[in-house]
């Protein structure tokens, strides 16, 4: 738990502000924003209950063979799944995980849904990888500290807050993990840094993807390394959460650099949170639309301390941000500002619809605790 407040907080506690100083990407043409995520009428209500915390740091839209689909909900920081049916708006089923025991898991951190009636769990501190049915009994285990490795290995995370995900390719398991303190406190170059795991569970061995840092990002700042990854359409993507730059690589040895900027926040030049100058200037998450072909990057906006409101509620419910939209040429085509106190950024899903976002904010005035509300967001193009 100490661990992942201090992942949590280690957003809050570093700003960035960086001079915008090139607005083309890595080999593309002027950017051309005309694209918009636009507000439908369209929500989903959750009816749910004193069990369920109003809050997740891994939610997970899941379709089933027969076509019906599911929301895979974390109920805040526990140790509990909530599975609702988005069709019915029902929960349906909570999946209570144990912590100590023969079905002992850790304390959850986040998920992967294999099927319906398997997940694998991540959890704090544990340098194992759970695999899990739907009634919380542990099927087996993957414990990687036991493999013969090169380089210290940390505990897994599989969050979507940061969008850290599990991923399969070539037979093997990459799994994403925030590196020890002491690697990049020691004076270890930060390209030498790395944070993914290559899993091979039939020679029991494990070495990490051949991927770090951008080489000066701590000589600005004391920037925590925290970042997203993820594998889509056989491609690795790494998202540096204080940093303009986008990483993908096919092969996992060439990379290629992508120069993200946003139009709305300045990210990448250290400001002390406890002068007052700003808070959780970030680059909070990439993720994928695979349904449109696009990517969403989720951008934390400078704040000013506000009265009656702590870090911790500006870093779980940041006050002003934006989405920047690339297509699936890591092109940006857009950027969209939200409204101040509406939404909770960090409550995302996406299905063939469209971008799901959480009304579950509780300083949105309209903020019921008794119910998970979220709104689907389109795509639109200005001549449309």
């Amino acid at each position: 738990m100490k661990n992942l407040f201090t992942i949590t907080f280690a957003l809050v506690l570093f700003s960035c502000n960086i001079a915008l100083k090139d607005n083309k990407l890595s080999g593309t043409a002027e950017l051309l924003y005309s694209t918009n995520l636009v507000p439908t009428n369209n929500k989903l209500r959750f009816k749910i209950n004193n069990n369920i915390v109003n809050r997740s740091i891994c939610l997970i839209p899941y379709t089933a063979s027969d076509s019906t689909n599911y929301l895979y909900y974390l109920s805040g920081y526990t140790n509990k799944i909530c599975i609702f049916n988005i069709d019915s708006q029902k929960l349906i089923k909570t999946i209570n995980l144990e912590q100590r025991g023969p079905n002992g898991v850790g304390h959850v951190n986040g998920f992967e849904i294999i099927s319906k009636d398997s997940l694998f769990i991540t959890s704090n501190f544990m340098r194992k990888l759970y695999l899990i049915n739907s009634d919380g009994k542990l099927i087996s285990h993957i414990d990687y500290s036991k493999y013969k490795q090169g380089y210290n290995i940390e505990a897994p995370n599989s969050r979507t807050f940061e969008n850290m995900r599990i991923g399969y390719k070539d037979s093997k398991i990459y799994l994403p993990f925030y590196p020890n303190g002491n690697a990049y406190y020691n004076g270890t170059s930060p390209e030498n840094v790395h944070f993914v795991a290559i899993l091979d569970t039939i020679t029991k061995t494990a070495k990490t993807l051949n991927i770090g840092f951008p080489k000066d990002y701590w000589e600005k700042g004391d920037y925590p390394a925290v970042l997203g990854f993820f594998i889509y359409d056989e491609t690795f993507y790494v998202n540096y959460i204080y940093n303009n730059k986008i990483t993908s690589s096919i092969d996992g040895e060439k990379w290629k650099e992508y120069n993200i900027p946003s139009k709305y926040a300045r990210i990448g030049k250290y400001i002390d949170p406890h002068q007052g100058a700003g808070v959780c200037t970030n680059f909070a998450r990439l993720v994928v639309d695979p349904y449109r072909k696009l990517f969403y990057r989720f951008v934390c906006h400078e704040q000013s301390p506000i009265e009656g409101r702590t870090i911790r509620d500006l870093v779980r419910y940041p006050k002003k941000f934006s989405i920047i939209i690339l297509n699936n040429k890591m092109e940006i085509i857009g950027e969209t500002k939200f409204p101040y106190d509406i939404y909770d950024m960090h409550g995302y899903f996406i299905t063939k619809e469209g971008l799901y976002l959480s009304l579950s904010n509780p300083f949105n005035i309209n903020y019921d605790e008794d119910l998970l509300e979220f709104q689907l967001f389109k795509t639109l193009k200005d001549e449309e």
